[in-house]
């Protein structure tokens, strides 16, 4: 083994694209796992393949709290790891004492960590390289292996400071969480926080607070219809809506008494919308779920899988810029083989130069997602050929001409007042025409001049009431996750399928908190505030991107999370304790400060007191936006409490717990 080049790949897959892109013709298995034999660069080599993670961490000792912990064969501390044990087998047995060893696992954090603890188990750090890809095309593989890197160090240490602060934060709360509802309900049930998984949960809770608790203001405005070459029309207003119901009829009958408007202006404008850049993985798994319904989970798995195959370039990116010396000829050249693209890519070919729109979000690590112009030798399910259509479309629509529209408005007078008529029609479709799943609406209007006058079909006075936020879908709350920034594109859809699994959310019409979420929340919330904040998560992220960069070390990053997580445990340790004696029923009341009080309108304990009203925390919250939105209603519609009471009622998008209340206020 002296004068051999040892080479660790990600997975079997991803190995068996390397064995063929270096020429490593001679494959054996040791315990039916494969490993490939043969020459690199003039070197003996052999190729080796991990399950993914080989190693996990390990606690020293039980309880809470618990920050002493050794990395291990995964396969000693989980169960549905087995199967790597003979992995491991496998590269202790045949990859001992090389000359050197090629890190050669997916160029990411992970990828990083893998080939790392694989290589120190094998004592061969010091004579460690790093091979950079981000497609498993045979080109890009000789291309990495003929200048390997040093060691990523940095991301290692990133890597290595992200798995132990997640372990810390993870096991400590969910560890104190179990105790508390043990506590609570004398039941043993698994139960999980984490650094980014509770901050997670905590949001789709608020949001469905903020629906629960909705109370719908009221604006009244003027809708007003034209009629012109027997085809009706509705305006833009182009003025404020008016603050009162009295000023709306005022306004409504000024203009029924005008019976016309008159055009004062033509604008007639070409406008031309670039094309959308390639995809980076938040931005595919979005749009997978829009298109087709697919979980953000699954869109990476398949997008994975069309790595392995190696029709796409590296999935797990948040880049929206594609490499400088990327050959767009030859890949559109190549999907011209496929039919659904073949028209698209003639035209293409035809332009003098390939230059891609890209977007401004990039990735040190990997570019934008894009077709390799390898072509699917298999045929694809349906989720995978509409995950890899997306890719090709709109890499190939990066490529394209803009989309050219013209826009024509009309500016109307009565009255004082000013309204407008707008339309589209569009006049070359560029890009549009490729990426199919993006449409433009054309709304064609007759031919109009200044000063042509136009009879009004019908004055209305409209109330509008506003909507409460939507709920989450896991799509939508993946993208929160990115807006705050916390998790990473590769760990956020697994997050919130970790919040379903554990029973926390269920799915329906959108992600919903269960009764279980609700119990967990209200602990986390009561012992954890701090702990489960947007800001001290996307803290830590920052302070994690810190260590990638050498800023910061790994162990200040790990010791601070220690002193700040180890009095907070230490301080419910005591509390629990101290009422652990108490009897059950007692429990709920002392650990979570519970109320002898009860809600009247739905018997739950009451935490706030409106007047004479003993309430809920969800009724609470409820009565205080219907007060608020009183106000805002008596001064537009001059209606008393009564009625604005007995109109909330009727209204759909008024939440379910200010619907019990008016309910019950209507009642007394």
């Amino acid at each position: 083994m002296r004068d051999t080049l040892v080479i660790i790949a990600e997975k079997p897959k991803a190995a068996e694209k390397i064995a063929q892109a270096l020429g490593l013709k001679h494959k054996s298995r040791l315990y039916s796992v494969p490993y490939w034999i043969g020459s690199v660069n003039g070197k003996r080599a052999l190729l080796l393949s991990a399950a993914g993670h080989l190693f996990s961490l390990k606690p020293n000792g039980r309880g809470y709290p618990v920050f002493k912990y050794e990395w291990v064969p995964r396969y000693e501390v989980d169960r549905n790891a087995s199967h790597t044990k003979k992995f491991l087998a496998v590269i202790e047995k045949l990859g001992k004492g090389a000359k050197e060893y090629v890190n050669a696992c997916d160029y990411d954090i992970e990828g990083s960590v893998i080939g790392y603890q694989i290589i120190r188990y094998l004592n061969g750090l010091d004579r460690a390289k790093r091979a950079k890809f981000s497609s498993l095309t045979s080109e890009e593989l000789r291309k990495a292996f003929s200048s390997v890197k040093e060691l990523d160090k940095l991301m290692v240490e990133a890597g290595l400071c992200r798995h132990e602060l997640d372990w810390i934060w993870g096991i400590n709360i969910s560890r104190a969480l179990m105790d508390m509802y043990k506590t609570l309900s004398g039941e043993r049930l698994i139960l999980s926080a984490g650094r980014v998984q509770s901050p997670t949960l905590m949001e789709v809770i608020n949001r469905q607070v903020e629906r629960h608790t909705f109370v719908p203001e009221v604006t009244v405005d003027i809708a007003v219809y034209v009629s012109i070459d027997h085809a009706k029309y509705k305006l833009e207003n182009k003025f404020s809506p008016p603050q009162t119901l009295s000023k709306a009829r005022a306004i409504a009958k000024m203009l029924r008494d005008k019976k016309q408007l008159t055009v004062t202006k033509v604008y007639k404008e070409t406008r031309k919308t670039v094309p959308p850049p390639p995809f980076n993985l938040p931005d595919l798994q979005v749009e997978a779920s829009r298109v087709g319904g697919i979980p953000p989970s699954e869109t990476l798995r398949i997008a994975e899988s069309l790595y392995l195959d190696s029709l796409i370039s590296y999935p797990r990116t948040n880049s929206q810029k594609l490499p400088k010396d990327l050959r767009h000829r030859d890949i559109v050249m190549k999907l011209s083989g496929l039919k659904p693209y073949a028209e698209y890519c003639k035209e293409l070919l035809k332009k003098k130069e390939l230059v891609p729109r890209e977007g401004r979000k990039e990735d040190p690590a990997h570019p934008a997602i894009y077709p390799t112009g390898y072509l699917p030798r298999k045929k694809l399910s349906r989720r995978q050929w509409l995950v890899y259509d997306l890719i090709v479309r709109r890499y190939l629509a990066s490529l394209s001409k803009p989309l050219l529209t013209e826009r024509t408005e009309y500016l109307m007078e009565g009255a004082g007042l000013f309204f407008a008529l707008r339309g589209q029609v569009i006049l070359e479709r560029g890009w549009l025409r490729i990426y199919r799943y993006v449409k433009a609406n054309e709304k064609q209007l007759p031919r109009l001049s200044e000063g042509f006058e136009i009879p009004l079909e019908s004055v209305r006075i409209i109330k509008k009431y506003s909507k409460p936020p939507p709920k989450y879908t896991r799509s939508s709350l993946l993208k929160w996750m990115e807006s705050v920034n916390i998790g990473t594109e590769a760990t956020r859809a697994e997050i919130i399928d970790v919040l379903l699994r554990r029973g926390y959310l269920r799915t329906g019409k959108g992600l919903e908190v269960t009764d279980l979420g609700w119990k967990v929340a209200t602990v986390l919330k009561k012992f954890f505030n701090e702990v489960i904040t947007v800001n001290l998560t996307r803290d830590f992220e920052r302070k994690l991107n810190d260590v990638s960069l050498g800023k910061v070390s790994r162990k200040e990053v790990v010791d601070e999370a220690i002193s700040f997580l180890e009095p907070r445990l230490n301080e419910i340790k005591r509390t629990l304790r101290g009422i652990k004696d108490l009897e059950k029923s007692e429990r709920p009341n002392s650990l979570l400060g519970g109320s002898k009080t009860k809600c009247v309108v739905c018997g739950e304990d009451a935490f706030f007191i409106r007047g004479s009203l003993h309430l809920c925390e969800m009724h609470g919250l409820a009565y205080d936006r219907i007060i608020r939105g009183y106000n805002c209603w008596s001064n537009r519609l001059g209606i008393d409490f009564h009625t604005y009471l007995k109109e909330l009622i009727k209204l759909k998008n008024t939440g379910k717990y200010a619907k019990e209340l008016a309910n019950y206020l209507l009642r007394k």
